[in-house]
């Protein structure tokens, strides 16, 4: 890979992945200049030990998303190195694809004051830069443990759709057409994933 990139980091279960995972990348991408935005399904997360569907229906659901979409793609390296995913090793990781390239870790203000909580996280503040986008009901907080880091604000969505809302929507029959993609909904449709039988 080239050095010089500005390459963008949006890590998450995807749990499933929504048009609000999509409009916060390519809006991160427009504001910082990225070259290219990488979307990393987690393997084990350490903080969220229950995960709904497999990892292969995650990845998939994940890479139909992004069809079409320029400029982003997907690096399923935790999803193979097994065990829990630290953020950490998948920077060292990263780096080695990447060499020369500068890291934007795209987050959300909801998950920013958790980042101190994080396996060597002064390692990961000393690797990236954090783009925060303001998820409402969530101030932007820069935890005192942050203080050296680089972190920049973006203009997120500001919806409040989340993976969690979404699965309640889906087990419960709902139309979720304009919240998550319409061949990501075709697969969860075609699968049975989260309950969901619209349209049968």
């Amino acid at each position: 890979m080239s050095c010089g990139r500005r390459i963008g980091i949006l890590g998450g279960v995807f749990d499933p992945v929504h048009c609000g995972h999509l409009a916060v990348a390519l809006l991160a991408k427009e504001h910082f200049g990225l070259d290219e935005v990488i979307f990393i399904p987690s393997g084990a997360p350490p903080h969220k030990p229950v995960v709904a569907v497999s990892p292969d229906d995650r990845l998939n659901m994940l890479k139909l998303a992004l069809e079409g979409v320029e400029g982003c793609g997907v690096w399923d390296g935790e999803l193979r190195r097994g065990g829990y995913s630290y953020t950490i090793d998948t920077l060292s990781e990263l780096g080695e694809l990447y060499a020369g390239a500068e890291f934007y870790f795209i987050i959300g203000t909801d998950n920013l004051p958790e980042i101190a909580k994080w396996r060597s996280y002064e390692g990961i503040a000393a690797r990236v830069t954090f783009c925060v986008a303001y998820r409402p009901g969530y101030a932007l907080e820069r935890p005192e443990a942050l203080a050296a880091a680089d972190i920049r604000e973006f203009p997120g969505p500001m919806w409040g759709s989340s993976s969690t809302m979404l699965r309640g929507y889906l087990g419960k029959g709902r139309s979720c057409k304009f919240l998550i993609p319409d061949a990501v909904l075709g697969y969860i449709r075609d699968r049975g994933l989260y309950g969901y039988s619209h349209g049968r």
